[in-house]
């Protein structure tokens, strides 16, 4: 009786372990400095997506590189941070982390350089300059010995 309560136990833990069907959580996606591509190309689309749950629409280019004519989407930031107007048409050079989904390149931008200017988004690490959200004030640093 013992042997077989042990055993029940066990597959019930094994069942709990496997995923839920129609319970699996969307595959997320992250900065890796690891994948980290430059593109230089031209703005085919600018779109507003909400990228992450419940939070503001990202600013998201369609670039089409130079040089071998691949779409790229680019994650550039949240729309109230980006405070520049991007037009189609325009050239940009964009270096970010790269990853593949449902067959499509994408980006998510830690630096972009349009008009003569370059556009810090994110740090040496992946993380995003706008960290706090739109009411952080510039410059204020938050943790041990600061």
């Amino acid at each position: 009786m013992k042997r077989l309560a042990i055993v029940m136990a066990l597959l019930l833990a094994a069942a709990a372990l496997l995923p839920a069907k129609g319970r699996q959580r969307p595959q997320e996606h992250f900065y890796s400095v690891d994948s980290e591509r430059r593109i230089e190309g031209t703005i085919k689309d600018l779109l507003f997506e909400p990228r992450y749950q419940d939070r503001a629409p990202f600013l998201v280019l369609v670039v089409e590189e130079k040089d071998t004519g691949a779409l790229y989407r680019v994650e550039v930031s949240p729309a109230w941070f980006f405070g520049r107007d991007l037009h189609k048409g325009e050239s940009v050079k964009i270096l970010g982390s790269y990853y593949a989904k449902d067959g499509v390149d994408n980006l998510i931008a830690r630096q972009l350089q349009a008009g003569g200017e370059t556009f810090r988004l994110r740090d040496s690490r992946g993380f995003p300059t706008w960290r706090g959200g739109p009411g952080a004030r510039k410059g204020w640093r938050r943790g041990p010995g600061m």
